[in-house]
C-alpha cells in the first residue's frame, strides 16, 4: 500500500504542472503485440470520452501474454471502467477487473490523464474488489513521442503496475513494460521488453522481442 500511495503522491507536482502545456484531441484506441523470446503479449489501450459528453467517458486496459509452449493462454488482466471527470483531466472510475485467477470482481478509483503535444501522461490508483481479498493497485503509463519529420516520430513508453492485498500487504501481481520504436502515421514498431512478477514470492517472467502497434479512432 505505500508504494501504492507514494507513487500517487509523487506524481502530483508533476500532474497539476502540465495543466499549462496546450492538450491535444482525445487519444486513439492502441492495440499492440509484442513478439518476444518467452511468448507473444498483447495490450489494448482505450481512454476515450464518450461522444456528445463533456463529463462521461471510458477507460480499459486489457492485456494478455502465452508462453511459447501454452496452447492456451493463462495470463490475462482485463479492465473496464466508466469514467466521470470532476475537474479537468481528473476522473473518478468504476467497473470491473478480470484475471483468470481472481475471476471478474468490482474495481473503484481514479484517474489522471493528460495528453498534450509529444507527451502522455495517465496514473490510475484503484481498489479491487469489496472483501477481505481486496486488492489496492497502482497503474502509471508515460508515453513520449517527439517528432523527427511531418510523418515520422521517435516513440518511447514506461508503463508499470503494482498491487498488493489490504488485508496483510503482500504482493499480488507486478508488471513493467519498456518500449522504444519510432512511429509513421498511425503505426508503431521498435524494440521492447516486459518484466512480471506475481504472487507474494514474485515470481518473475522476463521478455524481450520486437513489438508493432496500431492507433485507431483518433
Amino acid at each position: 500500500m505505500k508504494k501504492i500511495l507514494f507513487l500517487t503522491v509523487g506524481l502530483f507536482p508533476l500532474l497539476f504542472s502540465s495543466q499549462n502545456n496546450i492538450q491535444t484531441s482525445n487519444p486513439p484506441v492502441v492495440f499492440e503485440a509484442l513478439v518476444g523470446n518467452k511468448g507473444l503479449a498483447s495490450q489494448m489501450t482505450i481512454n476515450k470520452n464518450f461522444e456528445g459528453s463533456k463529463k462521461l467517458g471510458f477507460f480499459s486496459v486489457a492485456n494478455i501474454s502465452s508462453k511459447w509452449s501454452e496452447d492456451h493462454s493463462k495470463d490475462a488482466m482485463i479492465q473496464a471502467n466508466i469514467t466521470f471527470e470532476v475537474i479537468k483531466n481528473l476522473r473518478l472510475v468504476g467497473g470491473s477487473h478480470y484475471t483468470p485467477n481472481t475471476g471478474l470482481r468490482p474495481t473503484a478509483g481514479f484517474i489522471y490523464s493528460k495528453n498534450f503535444n509529444d507527451f502522455l501522461l495517465v496514473v490510475n490508483p484503484r481498489f479491487i474488489g469489496f472483501s477481505k481479498s481486496s486488492i489496492a493497485e497502482g497503474f502509471i503509463m508515460m508515453e513520449y513521442k517527439p517528432k523527427i519529420s511531418e510523418s515520422w516520430n521517435i516513440y518511447s513508453r514506461v508503463q508499470g503496475l503494482y498491487s498488493e492485498t489490504i488485508k496483510d500487504g503482500e504482493h499480488a501481481r507486478s508488471y513493467l513494460m519498456l518500449r522504444l520504436g519510432v512511429s509513421h502515421r498511425f503505426i508503431t514498431f521498435g524494440v521492447g521488453a516486459n518484466f512480471d512478477s506475481y504472487g507474494p514470492f514474485k515470481d518473475s517472467k522476463q521478455n524481450y522481442g520486437v513489438f508493432a502497434a496500431a492507433r485507431l479512432f483518433n
